[in-house]
């Protein structure tokens, strides 16, 4: 939600408003998974370390994938329909902000459940 306020209304540029908005949800993110996804008894210490460099590389996959979606969705022909379409409802930058946000989650979710939140 940060991130299409700061996108679609203010028109913030679309990394600056995708690292605010993993910023903001990053504590979120570490104790909803360490107190209701994987109910983690673990040292606080490690934990956190380990969250993050999960965050952290999980971000950068993230902002490589943010880059390259909304470069093919504003330079590569034959997504230019598909882009024209979707430009009445937001920007592609957006758009290309929800693809890298899936595999932001499959990844970040994957490494926390095997490496961050391991029992």
């Amino acid at each position: 939600m940060l991130v299409w306020v700061l996108v679609q209304l203010l028109n913030m540029p679309i990394v600056p408003a995708n690292f605010l908005g993993y910023v903001a949800g990053g504590l979120n993110s570490y104790l909803l998974n360490r107190f209701w996804n994987f109910k983690s008894k673990a040292k606080r210490g490690p934990e956190i370390v380990r969250f993050l460099v999960v965050f952290g590389i999980s971000y950068l996959l993230n902002l490589g994938v943010l880059l390259g979606v909304e470069w093919l969705l504003i330079h590569w022909l034959p997504l230019q329909s598909f882009t024209t379409l979707v430009a009445r409802w937001a920007k592609p930058s957006y758009c290309a902000h929800v693809v890298a946000n899936v595999v932001y989650v499959i990844a970040s979710f994957s490494l926390y459940k095997t490496w961050v939140f391991r029992k």
